[in-house]
């Protein structure tokens, strides 16, 4: 069994914790680990007290080979499974015990075989953990050539189409995406090595990588520049009407920290619920305003009395109820937002004077108001 030095330590402050308590002097743990010849062998792990003098191996001790009444063996096992063993010399010759003795002994060998059933599963997880960064080390190695290929494709795609305007357009919005998933590639492969994340995500999935470079300046129009092309080509394809500002503000174009990147997370959830639950036909747009943004859709409306369960987890409105979904993306895009100062609702007359009048302006059915702390957001950088 490999032995962290963290296992070690706690083994041997159980030991310690024990002490010199009724006539014990001498506590020594074993190991059970299976033999060629299938006969349970024993390791040597810890003793107390700590004897710079080593101890002979469990098999060549000739002291164990004759019956002590000064010494005992509790049975260190998880369930029915023998994990190992705790060697127990006192100064008891009489071989009477005292009951408290021997359940305080008891109680260890329980305490010591949760440690080791613990280090036991840490080291199967960690094995598994190496597994499957190798396994993504190796999918990102695999997909970068037909990723590269690709692109030299559309490249000379595009030379062959020469002045066609609304081809070369496609095309470009393919080199785009490309990108994208190049980027995406390279989030996946330092995902491989351990890191930690900007803020606490929790247990629910991502729909896009996050920003792990943190040293890397990011702006808002960055982040979004590619969701609202892919929204705009979606809106396309569907034949609907899509909205957006004609010029990003100041404030989308100063460098922000890297921990603001879920906003890109959170508008992507907005854009894709928009899409999924509005009808086919309607309105679906973001608009950019001072304090945040607007992300509204013409489907059908949601109403009042679920406007603040819409965004618990789980919760399916009765505007999405015949749409396939999980009810998890609304109560993740709140969780995201005010895990990095902001807000999200969905906007209701009269509850906030900002945006009564751009609501009334554009006259949409379901408008989610996304609040930023903007000065926050720049002042980080600077």
């Amino acid at each position: 069994m490999k032995r962290s030095d963290e296992f070690q330590d706690l083994i041997l402050k159980q030991l310690e914790s024990f002490g010199c308590f009724m006539g014990v002097k001498h506590l020594i743990v074993y190991f059970a680990s299976p033999q060629e010849n299938s006969k349970a062998g024993f390791e040597l792990i810890s003793q107390w007290p700590n004897f710079e003098k080593s101890l002979l191996p469990f098999d060549d001790d000739p002291e164990l080979k004759v019956a002590s009444p000064n010494r005992r063996w509790y049975p260190i096992q998880d369930k029915e499974l023998l994990i190992g063993v705790l060697r127990v010399e006192t100064e008891i010759e009489n071989g009477e015990w005292p009951l408290s003795l021997d359940s305080r002994l008891k109680a260890l060998s329980s305490s010591l075989a949760k440690c080791f059933a613990i280090e036991i599963d840490r080291q199967k997880n960690n094995e598994e953990i190496n597994n499957l960064r190798n396994q993504v080390k190796i999918v990102v190695h695999q997909l970068r050539n037909p990723l590269a290929a690709l692109t030299t494709y559309a490249k000379l795609l595009m030379k062959r189409l020469g002045s066609d305007d609304n081809a070369r357009e496609i095309i470009e919005s393919m080199l785009v995406e490309q990108s994208q998933i190049n980027n995406y590639l390279n989030s996946f492969e330092k995902v491989s090595e351990p890191f930690r994340f900007p803020i606490e995500l929790g247990e629910e999935r991502l729909l896009l990588p996050p920003n792990l470079d943190n040293l890397q300046k990011i702006t808002i129009q960055s982040l979004l520049k590619p969701i609202l092309e892919r929204g705009k080509a979606n809106a396309k394809l569907q034949n609907r009407i899509w909205t957006q500002n004609a010029h990003w503000p100041t404030w989308t174009l100063e460098s922000i920290a890297s921990r603001y990147a879920v906003v890109a997370e959170i508008i992507a959830n907005l854009l894709e619920n928009a899409f999924k639950y509005s009808d086919k036909n309607s309105e679906v747009g973001i608009l950019i305003i001072d304090s945040g943004f607007l992300i509204f859709d013409n489907g059908k409306k949601i109403s009042k009395c679920e406007s603040e369960k819409i965004f618990e987890k789980g919760f399916r409105g009765s505007a999405s109820k015949d749409i396939k979904g999980s009810g998890v993306g609304l109560y993740l895009a709140r969780k995201l937002a005010r895990q990095i100062g902001g807000e999200l609702y969905l906007c209701e007359e009269g509850v906030n004077n900002e945006i009564i009048n751009l609501k009334k302006d554009l006259k949409k059915t379901n408008i989610f108001h996304l609040k930023l702390p903007i000065e926050q957001m720049n002042r980080e950088v600077k």
